[in-house]
């Protein structure tokens, strides 16, 4: 990041340029208003394929890079591949480099409107005040996004003078528990002035509001809370170079319980706003639909129809990408047909989901979890809605729960949408080599044998060399996943409690299954397992990965967890060149990761470790 004294040029950007520009941009109302929606012009592209967060959990995964690059995405793959490195790192929102923008200038922008917004004279105070809110908001914000990649950080309370010395600009990293701190105490500065909700919102939809505030509030607590930073004793010699500590190695509860508090306000304030579980509304000129096909459009509705009651938070700036991204995710009916279809769902993230009985397919004392890759069974007419009927296709994607449906497509399975909404006439998959969406057709295809369905749009349509997509708006923040956190700092703070069970009952209870109590107590081999903190702490994982599928958050979930078996699986699919099915169905491995607990952190490049002395690099980086 470069400022403007030429001795200092290199270091972390906190001394603003241009204070002449600056000083035009706050004479009026409408020039003030433009330097407001540069702030929030640096709000990542959540929506974007090259969201690293898609292919950094295990759960998408692309051909080998070395066979079948995806022209332009490399970086991502690069990831996915253990490319992460030093020297350039990939998503590098410190600097701004290698695929992100960076967040630290986004602060030094936050803290010249905050300085200078004071000067606008045409302004009533009650905007003035809200615009001052949401400002904070966002310098919360990004130092919360900063935390997450980066763990203890600079905290940029303020631009330094034009004047500031050399030393002033080296800063240096803050403590865990200070960046938490800073970010909740800027947060609760900002949420009073905040609206509950978008009055005007042919205008301002996904500008923040009360409910978004506290929703971050709580992530951000959840996040201090959880494995990663609350008592890490692998990080008891993560010291900046005075010695003072960046992380306390001792555990410490009571930070469950503030985050528990902050995720049921932040629920509270959401109900108020009239954010609820959204469920589908089939559109009037839609025939009658099965329950089967309800549940599944229950889910993927849930991404797709932007701005529903369940969207917190909405980024418009990722409505264009979710066009490229459903591209990519979206299989070939044809080989004229230009959809990508590279974007594979992989085995690893199917496993995840649980059977119809509402359990993991480990636990669930009627379903064949030794057979499910070893044996082939014929589609029952009973399950049209999902899967081809009298068709052959693996014991593993039968009695599966609706959302296993819902989020993937795969050889046999069902595509609702395109057009074809008739569930006597629907778009079936075919993956198997020479049918219509294999590899013996065309060069894109899906090396695991499925694809994320859930962030495709029903309302898509596509025939012999068109391919015509609906965008929407990328939903940041969902009620279902601050129900999920809700339920697990419950349980971390005081164990399994009544509370704790509706939350995620309310989750489930949208996809068709029953409670959790019930669904263990009818169905697993250990029905107790829900009342034992431990057990649930199981559940609500598993239950918050199956919830949050393709959408990023895992990502973020499985370092805060430090939950190394479930990054460094071997990434799995079906064995896609194969001409029958018997041979199809095969598992193949596509890549094993090599993960280790310094990658629960990005590094920071090594140069801006060179100039400024004051920085350490993260550990094992």
């Amino acid at each position: 990041m470069v400022i403007s004294l030429s001795s200092c040029k290199k270091y972390l950007n906190v001394v603003p340029d241009n204070i002449a520009t600056i000083d035009n941009a706050f004479t009026l109302r409408n020039q003030a208003e433009k330097y407001l929606f540069t702030c929030y012009s640096f709000l990542p592209r959540l929506g974007d394929i090259e969201n690293p967060t898609f292919m950094g959990s295990g759960e998408m995964v692309t051909p080998n890079p070395g066979i079948s690059p995806m022209d332009g995405y490399q970086n991502i793959i690069d990831l996915a591949y253990g490319g992460q490195n030093g020297v350039l790192p990939i998503g590098n929102t410190w600097d701004g480099e290698n695929g992100a923008r960076s967040y630290y200038i986004a602060i030094r922008h936050c803290n010249i409107f905050l300085e200078n917004i004071v000067k606008v004279p045409d302004i009533q105070t009650s905007e003035r005040n809200k615009w001052i809110a949401e400002v904070k908001f966002l310098k919360a914000y990004y130092h919360f996004s900063l935390l997450k990649m980066y763990g203890p950080i600079p905290v940029i309370r303020k631009n330094l003078p034009i004047s500031a010395s050399v030393e002033e600009v080296r800063v240096k990293r803050e403590p865990v528990d200070s960046v938490v701190n800073y970010v909740v105490q800027t947060l609760d500065e900002a949420i009073p002035d905040l609206p509950l909700e978008i009055s005007n919102q042919a205008k301002e939809l996904g500008r923040v509001t009360k409910p978004i505030a506290l929703a971050i509030k709580a992530q951000t607590l959840v996040l201090a809370a959880s494995p990663l930073f609350n008592g890490n004793s692998d990080y008891a010699n993560f010291k900046n170079k005075d010695g003072q500590a960046l992380l306390n190695p001792t555990v410490d509860n009571i930070k469950w319980k503030k985050a528990a508090d902050a995720c049921k306000a932040a629920i509270d304030a959401c109900h108020e706003a009239s954010n609820a579980i959204h469920y589908f509304e089939k559109p009037f000129n839609m025939g009658a639909i099965s329950d089967a096909t309800t549940y599944c459009m229950n889910v993927r509705s849930t991404i797709t129809e932007e701005w529903n009651n369940e969207t917190i938070w909405g980024f418009s700036n990722s409505k264009g990408s979710t066009g490229n991204l459903q591209n990519m995710c979206t299989p070939r009916n044809d080989v004229q047909q230009t959809s990508g279809a590279l974007l594979a769902a992989s085995i690893n993230a199917a496993e995840m989901f649980y059977t119809r009985n509402g359990v993991p397919i480990d636990e669930d004392k009627n379903w064949d979890y030794a057979g499910r890759f070893t044996k082939l069974k014929t589609i029952p007419q009973s399950e049209s809605s999902l899967l081809n009927p009298n068709y052959i296709t693996a014991s593993f994607n039968m009695d599966r729960e609706y959302r296993f449906y819902a989020d993937l497509a795969f050889d046999r399975s069902s595509l609702f949408g395109f057009g074809r909404t008739d569930e006597t006439n629907l778009l079936y998959i075919n993956t198997i080599w020479g049918q219509s969406n294999s590899t013996g057709t065309n060069s894109r295809f899906s090396c695991t044998g499925y694809w994320p369905k859930k962030l495709i749009n029903y309302k898509n349509s596509g025939s012999s060399g068109n391919y015509n997509i609906v965008s929407y708006v990328w939903p940041a923040i969902r009620l279902a996943s601050l129900y999920l956190l809700y339920a697990e700092a419950l349980n971390e703070a005081e164990g399994p409690s009544v509370e704790a069970y509706k939350y995620i009952d309310l989750v489930r209870l949208r996809a068709g299954l029953k409670g959790v109590i019930e669904s263990w107590a009818t169905y697993a081999k250990n029905p107790s397992k829900p009342s034992t903190k431990e057990g649930f702490r199981s559940i609500v994982h598993q239950e918050t990965m199956i919830e949050l599928m393709f959408e990023g958050e895992n990502y973020w979930n499985v370092r805060r967890w430090k939950n190394l078996d479930i990054m460094n699986r071997p990434i799995k699919g079906w064995d896609v060149f194969q001409t029958t099915t018997e041979n199809f169905y095969r598992l193949k491995t596509i890549f094993t990761p090599n993960y280790s607990y310094r990658d629960f952190l990005f590094p920071i490049k090594e140069y801006d470790l060179s100039v400024n002395p004051n920085l350490v690099q993260n550990p094992k980086w």
